[in-house]
């Protein structure tokens, strides 16, 4: 039988049994074949968030058959993209590319974030490198400190954004440092990219795939994450135990996942994290990961929520200390 006559049977049932409501129609028929899917990524088009989702957009589409596409919707520190899916319709059609940037703008006030979603999947995490453009004179992150001490506030460190991880890690660096830094937000990865390499932002604090993909423009000084990197183009980047500075911990690597608008159907969510399950597992998404050195995180659903319960407890001490913590129950 054919799908759309399917679709006719479910409804005629509906109609007979007393049923027909939108939330019914959109259980019995979901997801409808007539429509798109839509993951809102928060950033810029072209930063490492982006080329993720881009990717597992792809691939969700091969192993289901619907149309998934990827938005980019940017400003606040994530919160823009964050907020036009929590005013969407909680119809399962519209996704988050969420992570620790939701986490963050959430915690400063930036948005309602996560109190207002529900998990679908976690995916991964990219660490995090601080880097400059390779004509920059510091070849190590105590070089750039020493100068950034003898020059306060003269050396520009930025970020993609103060709602996002990199916005948080940079400010954990500049307090760690005595605040000698002028730390500077931008609007998503892709734009800091073009910042640094045109020589307005003198260091960038980056997620490790935007790294690789500029690799021959970017020195890297040091990893952020407790371990190296998993790649050889880069497993030789000091941690910040190696570069002489043990005792600072800042977040270590953006975190990304997928989440909807609460109060989205339970048939749908179940069938977009079974999707995005054969999609992360899919041999092209796991040769993605492995050539950007991203490292696997595959929950799903309650095991999802039970994950960020973790994440959620480590970013308000962060966030608390920062004095950037300004989220009201």
């Amino acid at each position: 039988m054919k799908r759309s006559a399917i679709i006719l049977s479910l409804l005629i049932a509906l109609i007979v049994s007393g049923t027909f409501s939108a939330k019914a129609v959109a259980e019995a028929i979901y997801p409808d074949p007539e429509k798109n899917i839509t993951i809102v990524v928060p950033h810029a088009a072209g930063g490492g968030t982006d080329l993720i989702f881009r990717k597992l957009a792809e691939e969700m589409k091969k192993v289901s058959g619907v149309n998934f596409l990827v938005t980019n919707i940017t400003g606040a520190g994530s919160a823009t993209g964050t907020n036009e899916v929590i005013n969407n319709e909680a119809d399962g059609y519209m996704l988050l590319a969420a992570g620790t940037h939701t986490t963050a703008a959430t915690m400063q006030g930036l948005t309602d974030g996560y109190k207002k979603l529900d998990y679908i999947a976690a995916l991964n995490w990219d660490p995090f490198i601080v880097a400059v453009r390779k004509d920059k004179p510091w070849t190590s992150l105590q070089e750039l400190v020493a100068d950034a001490k003898s020059r306060p506030g003269k050396i520009s460190l930025g970020n993609a954004g103060m709602g996002g991880a990199t916005g948080v890690a940079s400010v954990g660096l500049n307090l760690a440092f005595g605040k000698v830094f002028n730390v500077v937000p931008f609007n998503g990865g892709a734009d800091l990219i073009a910042s640094v390499l045109g020589g307005h932002c003198d260091v960038g604090i980056f997620s490790q795939s935007e790294v690789v993909a500029n690799i021959n423009s970017f020195r890297p000084l040091v990893i952020l994450s407790e371990d190296h990197s998993p790649l050889a183009s880069l497993a030789s980047v000091p941690t910040l135990d190696e570069a002489g500075y043990p005792e600072i911990t800042v977040p270590g690597g953006s975190f990304r996942s997928l989440m909807v608008k609460k109060g989205t159907p339970e048939v749908a969510k179940k069938w977009l994290a079974d999707t995005a399950e054969k999609a992360f597992y899919s041999a092209s998404f796991q040769k993605f990961m492995k050539d950007n050195g991203l490292i696997p995180a595959f929950y799903k659903l309650e095991a999802f929520a039970e994950y960020d319960k973790g994440i959620i407890a480590d970013y308000e001490v962060i966030l608390k200390e920062a004095g950037l913590y300004k989220m009201t129950n």
